[in-house]
């Protein structure tokens, strides 16, 4: 009965190594796939701090445009103003000629 124990303790010890093995198996698992989650996390990071830069950069030029549009078509009306202005006075001018002549 005492060679019985012996061996069900053997047993038990053995069963014991082998839950012991697969558990450090797991948590090396665990570990590998902490790892490569938080690389692919970090580069997910870093991809967005560059698509949020080239964004910022695109909107910046953008708005530079848009505000360059703005000044032109400014100019533009501004110069068709005086164009307006100086067809008015010409045409003044010549009605004084005429009326005055």
């Amino acid at each position: 009965e005492l060679e019985a124990s012996r061996d069900e303790l053997e047993q038990g010890r053995e069963a014991a190594r082998a839950a012991v093995a697969e558990l450090d198996d797991a948590l090396e698992t665990a570990q590998d796939s902490l790892r490569t989650t938080r690389a692919a996390m970090e580069a997910a990071a870093e991809e967005a701090t560059a698509e949020r830069a080239a964004l910022q950069t695109n909107l910046t030029h953008a708005l530079s445009r848009a505000s360059s549009a703005e000044e032109a078509a400014a100019a533009g009306n501004a110069l068709e103003e005086a164009s307006r202005a100086a067809a008015a006075a010409a045409a003044a001018s010549e009605g004084e000629a005429v009326g005055g002549g």
